[in-house]
């Protein structure tokens, strides 16, 4: 999500699902909403009415997520308005939060590090993934995470490849790799990602796979070697808009880990862990919970009940973890109640 902050104003756009999770967190009722909408308009009293494209002022009074739509809708009291639209002002309105489009969100107060810690969570709750992206003249450096892609940085092919035989071709593509990998280590820790993905066309991978995974072994992360038609820039747009399965398949794998880690406690019989939305509501209230983990079409439709828990874990530190229902994961915990906790240290039943 592209967000700018600013005193009590927040004016943000929408760039894929997952940041609605954030904007249902962060918008109350009571906030103004500014954006554009679009609303029947009538000339008449009894004809039928033409659909205008408006931008006006909300008085939110309510949210609500339509789960199978993967969308947010804001229903509030319009305060503003265009001036040629007569009767307008006061009447209720519902504005569906549209990608691409920027709002402006005012609140009567603001509580940065409340907003801070959100967007924190949602970063730093979900995996990350490495991606090299490499190609013949250029190599793209980037972390997949929930919020989208980051391009960290690019490295130019600085060994001529075009004419070259097979076996020096062989010899300057390797040499290309090992400069990738020495910028890899200079611009990235260990625990700014779960995984890595080794992308490019097979013409250049079969050359240089060996050398990047030797050399990546220092971060000891799962790694996968997915080939593209281009490297560079060209191949993250390629995994991003053509083979999302790709990122989907290694970023929730994160998610299951987390999911497999509480049956594992209570198979041991381990009371580290909290299951369902009262045992997790006592575990935040002692400040308990390390990691809360919550399906998300439980998200979307008990929306007041999540969000209240959610207000809870900001306070005392914890992540949040939102597991996709069409996961194995999401199965997992979907039998679990749709939410779950793991905790900090053992509670006894009667704490």
């Amino acid at each position: 999500m592209k967000y700018d902050i600013s005193k009590n104003v927040i004016e943000f756009e929408v760039e894929r699902e997952e940041d609605l999770y954030v904007l249902y967190l962060i918008i109350d009722k009571g906030d103004l909403l500014y954006g554009w909408t679009v609303r029947e308009f009538k000339t008449r009293k009894h004809e039928k009415g033409e659909r205008r494209k408006i931008y006006i002022c909300l008085k939110v009074e309510g949210l609500e997520y339509h789960a199978f739509r993967g969308s947010l809708r804001i229903r509030g009291v319009i305060l503003e308005a265009p001036e040629w639209f007569d009767g307008i002002i006061g009447s209720h309105h519902t504005i569906e939060i549209i990608r691409g489009i920027r709002y402006k969100l005012v609140k009567e107060s603001l509580d940065m590090e409340y907003v801070r810690q959100i967007l924190n969570m949602f970063s730093k709750g979900h995996a990350r993934a490495l991606i090299i992206s490499i190609g013949d003249e250029e190599t793209t450096i980037a972390i997949a995470k929930m919020f989208g892609i980051d391009i960290l940085a690019s490295v130019q092919n600085k060994y001529s490849t075009s004419k070259a035989v097979d076996s020096d071709r062989r010899t300057q593509l390797e040499k290309y790799a090992t400069e990738v990998v020495k910028q890899v280590k200079n611009m990235v820790r260990q625990d700014d990602f779960d995984y890595i993905i080794i992308a490019g066309p097979q013409r250049v991978l079969d050359y240089v796979k060996d050398v990047l995974t030797e050399g990546l072994k220092i971060f000891n992360k799962p790694m996968r070697t997915v080939y593209l038609s281009e490297g560079g820039l060209a191949g993250i747009y390629e995994i991003q808009n053509m083979a999302p399965d790709v990122l989907s398949e290694v970023l929730r794998l994160h998610e299951l880990k987390y999911v497999d880690e509480i049956f594992e406690r209570l198979v041991r019989g381990r009371t580290d862990v909290a299951i369902g939305v009262e045992e997790v509501e006592r575990a935040l209230e002692k400040g308990a919970v390390d990691r809360m983990l919550i399906l998300d079409e439980y998200f979307k439709e008990r929306g007041e009940e999540m969000k209240r828990l959610v207000s809870q874990l900001v306070k005392t530190g914890g992540s949040l973890i939102i597991v996709p229902s069409a996961t194995s994961a999401g199965d997992k915990l979907r039998g679990l109640g749709g939410v779950a906790a793991l905790l900090r240290y053992e509670l006894s039943e009667q704490e």
